[in-house]
């Protein structure tokens, strides 16, 4: 019962509050989503910080025939078009990750 119930309360914060606490025992990083239109955010320690382009994060892209990342090995020249992109986050005070779908 202890373990249903904790899987309900992993259930409950995924659902109505985009937190996704590491594995157990893991040492891993905690996340949490944030709206797609929110730059700017409150993490849970009290710090308010903001999504800049230098969090943003390319994770997936279409790649087309003769691109040149499979030539070169630099994914950077590639300009493909993007399939997934997040920004990414970590809280310099609490160390919980921040993420918003791009």
């Amino acid at each position: 019962m202890r373990s249903w119930l904790a899987g309900l309360k992993r259930w409950w914060l995924r659902r109505f509050r985009g937190y996704v606490a590491a594995p157990a025992r893991s040492g891993g990083t905690s996340w949490q989503q944030h709206p797609a239109g929110e730059m700017g955010f409150t993490c849970r320690c009290g710090q308010a910080q903001a999504f800049t382009q230098e969090n943003y994060v390319i994770r997936e892209r279409d790649h087309r025939d003769a691109c040149a990342p499979q030539f070169s090995g630099n994914p950077l020249d590639c300009d493909c078009p993007v399939t997934d992109a997040r920004y990414i986050r970590i809280c310099s005070g609490c160390g919980l990750g921040h993420w918003r779908q791009a």
